[in-house]
């Protein structure tokens, strides 16, 4: 089993609620909490050299207060799993809580994932020792950390990694031609995007395991999600890529989609009447008539003040985040099932999909941004919510189509 999947793997076999029951120490699955814990020492013994080669390609090294507190609350966890009784078991318990909590508060500031790692670490143990009122502090620290790895690598993974390594390479005689340069660019490049990716699983593992537990914890996360990782062509082939990877979030019930620290809310679409123009007194001058129309705007709706508007639909989708976003994010909404600039499904055939597209950005200090859409004469029913061009939630659960560029489902 690859590092950090033990956990959502055990909760789609057994269920969240029991992979919960389990770690809290219920004696009906101490079996369960064994294979549990089992899966864990035998697929993580091996993540701190995994962060520090992430941290040597990505430039970001690992402190090594981190390392040696991430290892000895390992072997902590470790020895939990094998204590022969209770009182033990509860004390390396608490050691490991202690010793993550070290190892998350050295993590390096530039590295959301270390952070990431060593709080899902304290949320496991203080399960373990049967606090589950510290679990949710821990999860969120989680999700935010998990997040923005995941934000911040997904743009890396693709051409922008060549362009990164061009950076990097010092102009140098030593490597002769230019040919020779720009083969070392793609390999350069090509490093990168296997640290990345690295980076993309490895968060996309923790927000899964962190929606196991809390959903084990009875909190109310929406109906689940399938999310898929899209990787850009040539990428299994050690190709220079040319497009991005993307996640996708898609439904698998009507419902707000959840995941990480963000909930889109796809809002119901309404048909809206045609307005028509305030009425001009007869004979009035321009001017006279533009007091007139002004005045007559404060009375009418916002939305349908001083101008014509015909009959159409118009619907919101709310976009919101468990606190507040930094860096911000650029969010768009577009009619029907897009990917990137392809549209993979359009609304209506012959019919352009990104007519009246509304966009915003949920900044820092910001939590929430409506995004509001209206389109004269025509039903849509199908919405995308882009953000920053690598995220991307539909309110379809259909499945996606193989895009134009080449981009497959992973």
């Amino acid at each position: 089993m690859e590092p950090l999947t033990a956990i959502a793997a055990i909760a789609a076999k057994y269920g969240a609620s029991q992979l919960i029951r389990a770690l809290t120490g219920n004696d009906e699955l101490s079996g369960l909490a064994s294979e549990l814990l089992g899966e864990l020492v035998a697929s993580e013994d091996r993540l701190s050299e995994q962060l520090a080669g992430i941290g040597r390609q990505l430039e970001e090294l690992l402190d090594q207060r981190y390392t040696v507190a991430l290892g000895a609350g390992q072997r902590a966890l470790r020895d939990a799993s094998t204590a022969p009784e209770p009182q033990s078991r509860a004390a390396e318990l608490a050691r490991a809580r202690d010793l993550f909590r070290e190892a998350a508060a050295a993590a390096s500031a530039k590295s959301p994932l270390q952070i990431a790692v060593a709080e899902r670490y304290v949320a496991l143990c203080s399960l373990s020792a049967g606090r589950p009122d510290a679990v949710p502090a821990a999860l969120n620290t989680v999700n935010e950390a998990a997040f923005r790895a995941l934000t911040e690598a997904l743009p890396l993974f693709g051409s922008k990694a060549y362009e990164k390594a061009r950076e990097q390479l010092p102009r140098s005689s030593r490597l002769g031609l230019r040919g020779r340069r720009e083969e070392r660019i793609d390999e350069l490049g090509s490093d990168l995007v296997d640290a990345v990716a690295d980076v993309v699983y490895l968060a996309l593992n923790l927000l899964a395991e962190s929606e196991a537990l809390a959903r084990g914890l009875g909190q109310d996360l929406g109906p689940e999600i399938d999310v898929d990782l899209l990787v850009p062509e040539g990428y299994e082939d050690d190709e220079r890529l040319a497009g991005t990877a993307q996640v996708v979030v898609r439904p698998t019930a009507p419902g707000p989609l959840r995941f990480g620290p963000l909930t889109v809310a796809f809002g119901d679409v309404h048909p809206v009447p045609g307005q028509p123009s305030p009425p001009q007194p007869p004979g009035a001058t321009s001017a006279a008539a533009g007091v007139v129309a002004a005045k007559l705007a404060q009375d009418w709706p916002p939305k349908h003040a001083a101008t014509a508007q015909p009959p159409g639909f118009e619907t919101e989708v709310l976009v919101r985040s468990d606190f507040p976003v930094s860096p911000s994010l650029i969010v768009s909404l577009r009619p029907g099932l897009v990917l990137a600039d392809k549209v993979l499904l359009e609304v209506m055939p012959g019919q352009p999909a990104f007519t009246g597209v509304a966009s915003g950005m949920l900044a820092a200090r910001m939590q929430e941004i409506r995004l509001p859409y209206f389109h004269p004469d025509r039903f849509v029913n199908e919405w995308t919510v882009n953000i920053n061009n690598v995220l991307i939630f539909q309110s379809s659960d259909r499945q996606l189509l193989e895009s134009e560029g080449g981009a497959r489902l992973f």
